[in-house]
């Protein structure tokens, strides 16, 4: 292959399923495998605890089957910051792809600090569920299928293009080819390509028309002589794809990479607008083909569209034929189709097909293709080299790379194509972004070996059943692959807690013990170099941290002090998001140098000067030495330009603190200095205040330094926990989200009022009621929370400028108060909002006291 042909192919380096009977990847792969299939039939019990009408369940054409998607009614609204009531207003496609777009990017090791050039390509079908509710106003919130991929976006603070795509069954394979063009055209570095379809009400079965695509015995047989037409399913499906030279350099997994990817329609060459085409199938294989570079006879395996209909499928295959026959291709290859198995999932199809064709080129395994057992005699596959298998068969490794090709082909016309090529070796075990390292498992000799597992969720529940989830898996694994993976692979949420372990049995025992996560909150850390004189600086630190290394290479041969000093400097710029540092002596330079107020170099000097000159006062040493010394102090602290500070600096003398923005004094550390020279010693510092220095002396300390700060809110960038290094990224469980059900059943319309004549008088107000009442009902309708209290924020609790609106709306109607959108936002909380109405509810009685009476009377002057 060309150099430039290998430019243009792209990586497929995360995944995230949910289909009929697999809630993830691995286990639709299990089912697949096993040749299962997920087409369930219905009882009427079950149909009708589910809402299907009588007079459709007693009809003759109806047939109660379909690949069904259990749990599509629940959503973790908390994480993306969705109140209740938007929740159970939105369009269940969009709740379930929200959730594995986020699955899917975690797959990648994506996190917000990566980078946000990451496009979105999705698509999904109508929005059926907004006909199944009693809405006569406008949602808050536009609910049309357009939005998916804005909400995506806007969720998870993506910035590359945004794109809803839509050309039917087709969808989701056109969504990975327009995503692979726009990484190659350099618009965003990471790209989410996928569907969902949530077919509603149909879920648990169709009415099979005579004549139709939909098979009237609810059996699907793809290319099979029993083929009598399709079965509709329900599911979604996400890829993330990277520039596969991007995706080897930064040390990736890459499941797969696409070679090649085309995009046609059929015209008018077909006999009607839903009727297939051969021509326009086959200049779209040849045309991917010709795209990604490959030789053509070098395919083993097409995944392809099989509807199992009659009159489709010959015609795929018609296609698939006459493109091997213009390129002269008659090797051996196996064709497969996954409708069987979960049914025709619509827009969403293709990416079951693609999930398949990646899973069997990583895995060199075909999965059979069920319900298929003699070829369609309209089918003909003799001297073509092409077969139709009905088992699970090994995908022996050719002499070059294993790869397939995938078909996906919408009513109307547009068919896509992709080539599929196994990766390329062992790409896990890259040596990263920063080029080769040590791994953390070869430790300088002698030294202690333990790792660091971060852990985090959004709520206590999603964090017990990470926990878990980590336990069961976490020993499957080599420690180093499980401590990257949760360290850099793992966006990290409000709710934390960190162990450092030596084994990986030893982090399981620690994550079924059920502890519970910290909230975040102010950290301070205590810095005092007298730990230092007991333990010292671990000489193995910098070997094992190059940025630490790097940090103490100026100081180099200058004693042991000034490596001590260097040290702390690096490790309080690395803890950066600590709130409060506690100087204690010479480390109260340090803290104020760490907080920007001093220059480094001069915190360094003035630390040394204020260590020796204390030295120089201990009994029997020479006071003389001790006066030049302070003499040297003050000149350099008399010649420094003192700056504002960045985070809060208390000393642990004193105890006075100074705050963000406070400028330092020297009178301030010549006066600390002096006292401790005559004797003084600094106070206690806080007791859950971890010491810098301790922290320096050994790896497992460090360890559990920087554990305490990340688990109470510090991010940490995690080179400050070993190098670079290049372990592979370990296949750790999916975020596991808090869902509850979110679903707004059509409540009976009230009776209309009667009508009211022109200038009649409102309904009265409730009296009982006070304005925090009011708008705490308000709150519950609008958010869809069950109890809202003066402290609550209304955007923790999911709100936005268009909810807003509505609340404004609704102090109109029940208050007669007129209040503007930008002061509700203001004002933000319950309580806030609730002095907001009564403000205007005495502005409104005062100007009723001054208003003019119908005798025309005018307002006098009143003395306020």
């Amino acid at each position: 292959m060309s150099a430039a042909k290998d430019g243009q192919a792209v990586a497929v380096v995360g995944m995230a399923c949910r289909f009929p009977g697999a809630r993830d990847v691995d286990q639709y792969w299990v089912n697949l495998v096993r040749g299962d299939s997920a087409l369930t039939r219905a009882d009427d019990a079950e149909l009708t605890a589910a809402g299907v009408p009588e007079e459709v369940r007693r009809h003759p054409d109806h047939v109660p089957v379909a690949g069904r998607l259990d749990g599509f009614d629940l959503f973790d609204a908390e994480y993306f910051g969705i109140s209740p009531a938007e929740a159970a207003a939105m369009d269940p496609q969009q709740r379930l792809f929200l959730q594995e777009a986020v699955h899917a990017l975690e797959d990648a090791g994506w996190t917000p600090a990566s980078g946000r050039r990451v496009g979105v390509f999705c698509g999904s079908g109508d929005n059926a569920y907004a006909g199944l509710l009693d809405r006569p106003d406008r949602p808050a919130v536009p609910d049309s299928p357009a939005t998916l991929p804005l909400r995506v976006s806007y969720h998870l603070d993506l910035r590359g293009p945004s794109v809803f795509v839509s050309s039917l069954c087709s969808t989701a394979l056109t969504a990975v080819h327009l995503a692979r063009r726009s990484l190659l055209s350099g618009e965003c570095d990471l790209a989410l390509a996928g569907a969902v379809t949530v077919r509603l009400p149909l879920h648990h079965g169709y009415l099979a028309h005579p004549g139709g695509v939909a098979s009237p015995q609810g059996t699907l047989h793809p290319f099979d002589h029993r083929a009598s037409g399709t079965v509709p399913g329900s599911g979604v499906g996400a890829v993330v794809l990277k520039r596969l030279e991007h995706a080897l350099r930064d040390g990736d997994t890459v499941h797969a990479v696409i070679r090649g990817s085309a995009l046609n329609n059929d015209g008018a060459g077909r006999q009607s607008f839903a009727a297939p085409g051969v021509q326009g199938q086959q200049d779209v294989i040849l045309a991917a083909l010709a795209d990604s570079g490959i030789e053509p006879d070098s395919i083993g395996y097409v995944e392809a569209h099989g509807t199992g209909t009659p009159l489709g499928d010959p015609v795929e295959i018609a296609a698939l034929t006459g493109a091997r026959e213009r390129l002269g291709v008659t090797t051996p290859c196996v064709i497969g189709a996954v409708k069987s198995s979960v049914g025709h999932l619509d827009s969403a199809a293709g990416m079951a097909g693609l999930v398949k064709a990646v899973l069997a080129v990583r895995e060199g395994v075909i999965p059979p293709t069920v319900g298929h057992d003699e070829p369609n005699p309209r089918i003909r596959l003799d001297g073509t080299g092409l077969r139709i298998s009905g088992r699970t068969e090994p995908w022996p490794v050719p002499g070059g790379p294993r790869r397939a090709a995938v078909t996906a082909l919408g009513i109307g016309g547009t068919n896509a194509h992709l080539v599929v090529e196994e990766p390329p070796g062992d790409t896990t075990d890259g040596p990263g972004a920063d080029g080769p390292e040590r791994s953390l498992a070869d430790a300088p000799d002698g030294a202690e070996q333990a790792w660091l597992f971060p852990v985090s969720a959004r709520s206590p529940q999603a964090f017990g059943r990470l926990c878990g989830l980590l336990g069961e898996r976490a020993g499957s694994f080599p420690e180093g692959d499980v401590a990257r993976s949760l360290q850099r692979h793992r966006a990290a949420h409000p709710l934390r807690r960190a162990w450092v372990a030596s084994s990986g049995a030893k982090l399981a025992a620690e994550l079924r013990a059920a502890v519970a996560p910290l909230p975040r909150q102010p950290v301070t850390v205590t810095v005092d170099p007298r730990a230092a004189r007991t333990a010292g600086l671990d000489p193995r630190l910098p070997e094992r941290l190059p940025a630490l290394r790097a940090a103490l290479a100026p100081s180099r041969g200058t004693g042991s002090a000034a490596e001590w000093f260097g040290a702390a400097l690096w490790a309080l710029d690395a803890l950066a998001g600590v709130a409060t540092l506690v100087g204690a002596g010479a480390g109260e330079y340090l803290a104020l140098a760490a907080a920007g107020g001093l220059p480094a170099d001069v915190a360094v000097r003035c630390a040394l000067l204020h260590t020796e000159a204390v030295a120089a006062a201990e009994p029997g040493a020479d006071l003389s030495a001790c006066e030049r010394l302070l003499s040297a102090l003050e000149k350099e602290l008399a010649a420094v330009a003192f700056r504002p500070l960045t985070r809060q600096v208390r000393s642990a003398h004193s105890g006075e603190p100074l705050g963000v923005g406070e400028v330092p004094s020297a009178d301030r550390l010549l006066d600390m200095t002096r006292g401790e020279v005559l004797g003084a010693e600094p106070g206690e510092p806080p007791v859950d205040a971890p010491e810098l220095f301790a922290g320096l002396g050994s790896w497992g300390a460090w360890l559990s330094l920087v554990a305490h700060c990340w688990e109470r809110g510090v991010d940490v960038s995690w080179e400050i926990v070993h190098g670079p290094v290049g372990t592979r990224a370990a296949p750790l469980p999916s975020y596991p989200f808090d869902e509850v059900r979110h679903w707004a059943a059509a409540p009976p319309r009230p009776a209309a009022p009667a009508a009211s004549a022109p200038g009649a008088a409102r309904p009265p107000v409730e009296p009982e009621l006070s304005p925090l009442e009011h708008l705490a009902a308000i709150w519950r309708e609008v958010l869809g929370v069950p109890e809202a209290r003066p402290d609550d924020s209304f955007f923790q609790l999911g709100g936005h400028s268009l909810l807003a609106s509505q609340v404004m709306a609704r102090i109109w109607e029940r208050l007669e108060i007129r209040v503007s959108l930008g002061d509700l936002l203001e004002a933000e909380t319950l309580g806030a909002m609730a002095r907001l109405v009564e403000e205007r509810q005495a502005a409104a009685r005062l100007f009723t006291a001054l208003a003019p009476t119908e005798t025309g009377e005018r307002i006098g002057t009143i003395e306020l």
